[in-house]
């Protein structure tokens, strides 16, 4: 009987794989270069230690899966890679995570989920595949609080707006819009999160394990729950861009009918003092 332990942890925004790559000389993973893995002899000299069964695999979107590392070499390998990245993100370290883990029995056979009574042939390649899953799993929870944190405080000065408190609430509302704006560019590492790596689309049996892990983890539900918070906050944007330029139109209405209004005083105090 043999235990996989997995974890992934949120670390940064983003990794800078290509600079991970160049300093440990490893190749990236794939032609998208979505990911990188670490292990064997790359990891003993990382972890000075016999990395025996132990790999590490590094995500664009900053999350890093993994495998069989105790806490301790979990934060040995973080102070090296902040020898190559800068600080980690300790903030999203502690708040986003999700673990798995796999129990092998003597005939190499392993429950992907838990039912004792699917039980598949354990390769390495399962090993990846979890890595990958676990690592989606959790930018999707970073990505739901973030919109969740956007939409909350959108919704508070499209309330503002409707009030007719442009001008007081100005600063705010054009933070916010920033802040919309910036989560939109850096959404686009995320893109991908539901795509079938080029390792699962190899063989039959690396679809069935990649897919059935999604089902698990119900990766579908919860993307149908992030595109509909994301129509939501695009409503939004969009019903402040229309209410600001209704305010916009109406202050202009009013200056040109202020002008016309004046326009008869002047001419009647030009005839006043020509008397």
């Amino acid at each position: 009987m043999k235990n996989v332990y997995f974890i992934c942890y949120k670390v940064a925004p983003s990794l800078p794989l290509e600079k991970i790559a160049a300093f440990l000389k490893t190749q990236m993973t794939f032609s998208w270069k979505e990911y990188i893995v670490l292990k064997d002899k790359q990891l003993d000299i990382i972890l000075k230690t016999d990395s025996e069964d132990k790999s590490v695999y590094l995500f664009k979107y900053g999350c890093i899966s993994f495998v069989n590392f105790s806490n301790n070499e979990i934060y040995d390998f973080l102070k090296y890679i902040e020898l190559i990245i800068g600080n980690i993100d300790y903030s999203l370290f502690y708040k986003y995570h999700e673990s798995h883990s796999l129990e092998i029995d003597d005939d190499l056979c392993c429950s992907l989920t838990g039912n004792v009574n699917r039980k598949i042939e354990y390769t390495d390649d399962i090993n990846h595949i979890i890595a990958i899953v676990l690592a989606k799993s959790v930018e999707m929870f970073s990505f739901d609080a973030k919109l969740s944190e956007l939409l909350g405080d959108a919704e508070k000065f499209i309330v503002f707006l409707q009030k007719g408190r442009l001008k007081w609430y100005r600063k705010k509302s054009c933070l916010i819009i920033s802040k919309i704006l910036r989560f939109q560019f850096d959404s686009i590492n995320s893109v991908r999160v539901l795509d079938r790596p080029m390792l699962a689309e190899q063989s039959i049996k690396g679809k069935e394990t990649y897919d059935s892990l999604m089902e698990y983890f119900e990766m579908n539900d919860r993307y149908k729950i992030l595109q509909s918070k994301i129509n939501d906050l695009q409503e939004i944007t969009e019903l402040y861009t229309s209410l600001s330029q209704n305010q916009t139109e109406h202050r202009l209405v009013m200056f040109e009918s202020l002008l016309l209004l004046l326009f008869p005083l002047f001419y009647i105090i030009e005839s006043l003092l020509k008397l």
